[in-house]
């Protein structure tokens, strides 16, 4: 490996990190306005990279949740939110104008982000974006733990490696944007070989920050970024990755890292943010579905676990089912439909068909679903085991459940939050599906529940993975995870509201789609989701939805509505 291009862009960025540090907010708006419409002209170019890259149909709708939503979408709304924030902040504003703070009766502070305009309402109309405060906050204090950087006088530059992730687009550009905007720092991203064919679309949208050297791109495999983790010249890593690339980098590999790790003597001793991933749950709460229900929900559990061929770091793995409840087999054959029904596609990750042969191999009671990229589904695994999906991420599209048993939905969710706590590893996010018939008789225990669980992303009626698109929303794991017990990894990334201390991200979002919902529209009216496997006009409704979040315009809307409807 030739390493001296490398050494120069490092040298390149150093020489730059202290001008970067010190430049005024309405310069640091004026380049997030250049790469936003950079990202406009460059958004249909993303999108058929990944197409080209995983060999998809680039008309079928599924590339609008992965490539669309999965990409451009979630960066032109953290550009659009982010130039919010520095505005208000360079006028003297109150950086979290139109935020709704309250306060819970144990004292924690709840910032509610969104909704936070009419936009929000009438094209997500019943979901509900809450960021919690970690115990020390205060209502007082809330306003001291935002946007820190901004606060100091005379900051103090740094270069910080981002070790790309190389499953969902959007991730490394909103690391990079991060790390520059949150933390002030200049970056060198380093492309995983994965998915790399990005990376020359992310130089054109990045160009004025590369010209300007406040950023660079660098390819390579893992010589590449042991070289540049090694580098005297990097001040800070970010990692968006795999607990065991995390390790490899803190203790060092082979039998003298994990001798380091049971030491408690770490290599890497400078800084380092890291978004790994884990055994995520999902957590069905019973209650009186009925068959429309059971159908809709199963769409959205295949979604859940199917979404980028189930590579992602929030992909439900372990599905919590109630013992017992009437609906549970026909819950269950309604998954394995959809399931076997999700869009064909050949894996494009490297180990998932090996990791899924291994899985059958030790697991002979699980069931193979069909397709070019077959599924697989272990129904009632005991709870009370040791079983390996309950403590290592199979990143592929292996889905298992347990069942947990309770008196009532009240003291399940109870007993299923403990063993989600207690039994998974991980705590990246978590998700819990409730009926409104239920979740009101139930409302204090689901409060509870909600309070109770240790992950840092919780959807309610809604995938978490909505805390990674949206702008607000702080992504990233539950605090308190140490460097020997790394779990989902520490620090968050995307808040654009640039919260300095937060606990966890909670979503709510209504249990029915339109046009059902329409029988209880205090429930709210939204339409299915376009991430939805299920959702025939993703493609259409997911591109509406990008150019609406760079430029959020009247006119744009029906470009939204009419295929959001149809799909």
């Amino acid at each position: 490996m030739d390493t001296t291009g490398i050494d120069e862009t490092l040298l390149r960025l150093s020489d730059n990190k202290h001008r970067w540090a010190r430049l005024p907010i309405q310069t640091r708006i004026t380049y997030l306005e250049q790469v936003r419409d950079l990202l406009v002209a460059n958004a249909d170019a993303w999108v058929a990279a990944g197409v080209q890259m995983k060999d998809l149909d680039p008309h079928a709708p599924i590339v609008g949740g992965e490539e669309w939503l999965g990409g451009p979408y979630p960066t032109a709304a953290w550009l659009t939110e982010m130039i919010a924030t520095l505005t208000r902040l360079s006028t003297g504003a109150d950086p979290l104008e139109g935020v709704r703070v309250r306060t819970r009766p144990d004292g924690q502070v709840v910032a509610g982000v969104f909704p936070s305009n009419a936009y929000d309402r009438l094209l997500l109309n019943g979901y509900e974006l809450d960021v919690w405060m970690q115990p020390d906050v205060s209502p007082v204090t809330l306003r001291n733990n935002v946007a820190s950087f901004y606060r100091q006088s005379d900051p103090q530059g740094a270069v910080t490696l981002v070790l790309g992730a190389g499953n969902v687009a959007a991730i490394p550009m909103l690391d990079v944007l991060y790390c520059l905007y949150a933390d002030g720092h200049v970056v060198v991203l380093k492309m995983n070989p994965v998915n790399e064919v990005y990376g020359p679309v992310f130089e054109r949208i990045l160009a004025p920050l590369i010209r300007d050297g406040y950023v660079a791109v660098v390819y390579g495999g893992a010589d590449a970024g042991k070289h540049l983790t090694d580098s005297d010249l990097v001040d800070t890593v970010h990692i968006t990755g795999s607990e065991r690339t995390y390790e490899t980098i803190v203790f060092g590999g082979g039998a003298d890292g994990r001798a380091a790790k049971a030491a408690g003597t770490p290599r890497w001793t400078k800084p380092i943010r890291s978004e790994l991933g884990g055994a995520s749950p999902t957590i069905v709460v019973p209650g009186p579905w009925s068959k429309a229900d059971i159908a809709y929900q199963a769409q959205h559990l295949a979604t859940q676990k199917l979404f980028s061929a189930g590579h992602t770091c929030v992909a439900s793995q372990v599905l919590i089912l109630p013992a017992g409840w009437e609906h549970k087999e026909e819950l269950l054959d309604a998954l394995r439909a959809e399931l076997a029904a999700a869009p064909d596609r050949r894996p494009f990750y490297p180990g998932t068909e090996d990791r899924q042969d291994a899985f059958r191999v030790e697991n002979p009671d699980a069931e193979a679903l069909p397709g070019p990229q077959e599924r697989t589904l272990l129904v009632d695994i005991d709870p009370d085991s040791n079983h390996p999906a309950f403590q290592d991420e199979m990143f592929g599209p292996i889905y298992v459940t347990t069942s947990i048993e309770g008196t009532d939905a009240g003291d399940y969710l109870a007993k299923a939050v403990e063993f989600a706590n207690k039994h998974l590893h991980g705590n990246l996010g978590a998700n819990i599906i409730i009926d409104p018939t239920t979740a009101g008789r139930f409302a204090a225990e689901l409060d509870r529940a909600i309070a109770d669980l240790k992950y840092g992303c919780i959807g309610v009626n809604v995938w978490s993975a909505f805390a990674f698109l949206s702008p607000r929303g702080a992504w990233g794991a539950y605090p308190g995870n140490t460097p020997t017990d790394i779990q989902s990894g520490t620090g968050v990334v995307h808040n654009a509201l640039l919260f300095d201390k937060t606990q966890k991200t909670v979503v709510r979002a209504p249990f029915r789609p339109f046009q059902r919902s329409l029988r209880h529209p205090l429930q709210g009216l939204t339409v299915k989701p376009p991430w939805f496997l299920s959702n025939r006009t993703a493609r259409s409704t997911a591109r509406a939805f990008t150019m609406f979040a760079a430029d959020p315009h009247p006119k744009r809307l029906p470009s939204i509505f009419i295929p959001a409807v149809r799909g």
